[in-house]
This record gives C-alpha cells, sequence and structure tokens, in this order.
C-alpha cells in the first residue's frame, strides 16, 4: 500500500509538473504568433510612419518603397514631406505634426502617390503623450514592432522554468528525507 501511496504521489507530481510548463509555454507560443502577424506590417511595408503615432509638434518620418510622384501628404502635417531616396533604395523623408487643429485619438492617413500610379497610405494617431512606434531597442536592437512584448514574455518562461524546477528538487528532495528511501 506505502509503494501504490508512493508512485502516486510521483505520478501527481510529474503531471503538475507538466501542466505547470506547458500552462507556461502556451502564452509564448501565442505571442510568437502574434509577433510575426505584426512584423508583417513593419520596415518592409511599402509605406511607413515612425513614430506611428505621438503628440503635438513629433518629428516624423516617412519611408516609402516606391518612386513618388510628389510629396507625402497628411491633415497631421504641418507642412507635406518632400521623400528623397536612401541609402537603403528606400524614398525617405521627415517633417513636424502640426501643433494646433488636431484630436486626441484620433488617425490621421498619410498618403504618397507614386509614379506608377499606385497610392500607398498608412495611418498617424495623434496623441496627448508621447511618440511611440519609434526604433527598436533592447536585446541587442533585435526586435521589431511590439517585440518588447514578446521578449518579456520568453523572459517569463524561462524564470518559471527555473522557479518550477527548483520548487521541485526541493519538493522531492524533502520528500526523500521523510520516507527515508534514498531511490
Amino acid at each position: 500500500m506505502k509503494y501504490l501511496h508512493r508512485t502516486a504521489t510521483r505520478l501527481t507530481a510529474a503531471a503538475a509538473t507538466s501542466l505547470l510548463a506547458l500552462g507556461l509555454a502556451a502564452p509564448a507560443a501565442l505571442a510568437a504568433d502574434e509577433a510575426k502577424s505584426v512584423s508583417d506590417q513593419g520596415p518592409s511595408s511599402p509605406l511607413t510612419i515612425s513614430p506611428s503615432s505621438g503628440g503635438a509638434g513629433t518629428t516624423v518620418t516617412v519611408k516609402s518603397s516606391c518612386q513618388p510622384a510628389g510629396p507625402a501628404t497628411s491633415q497631421a502635417f504641418q507642412q507635406n514631406i518632400t521623400l528623397r531616396k536612401g541609402k537603403d533604395n528606400r524614398w525617405t523623408g521627415t517633417g513636424r505634426i502640426k501643433t494646433s487643429g488636431l484630436q486626441v485619438g484620433r488617425s490621421y492617413q498619410v498618403t504618397v502617390r507614386c509614379t506608377d500610379g499606385v497610392t500607398l497610405s498608412t495611418t498617424f494617431t495623434f496623441t496627448a503623450g508621447t511618440p511611440s512606434g519609434g526604433a527598436s531597442a533592447g536585446f541587442g536592437g533585435s526586435g521589431g514592432a511590439n517585440s518588447g512584448s514578446t521578449q518579456a514574455t520568453a523572459l517569463a518562461v524561462g524564470g518559471g522554468f527555473a522557479v518550477a524546477g527548483a520548487v521541485g528538487y526541493v519538493f522531492l528532495s524533502r520528500r526523500r528525507r521523510t520516507t527515508g528511501s534514498h531511490y
């Protein structure tokens, strides 16, 4: 009977550890999928604005993959932004957001007309606070849009595994001492 109880306890501990590991790994897997879908809209998209949101007077950079037939335009800009060909074969220009006359929380369309007749557009969201969607940083600059939450999730999962391993070790080592079994 004692042997059966010991086996059941070990199976229960193993099952609990497995469920804990799966429970911690699921958010990381979900975050990885989410990061893929967000990065698809990242720097390789035909038209980008960085930062993608900000307050009055924010300096923004517009990048286009096509040769523009004119400047980048938006109701949010103080003046239209002229795009010039950069070293990365993208057309780039910088400008400023208006200091008055914009609604907080509203998204303003940014448009570039290309020489091949295609019109590209993206949005800039006017906020009362600081800019967001700027340069990727941390972890060696390897992150893309929203990668901070993905990396934080990965660190949390790793920390969870370390804690679970330590708790399991302590549990099993104390259990062995109280039963007198050295197996």
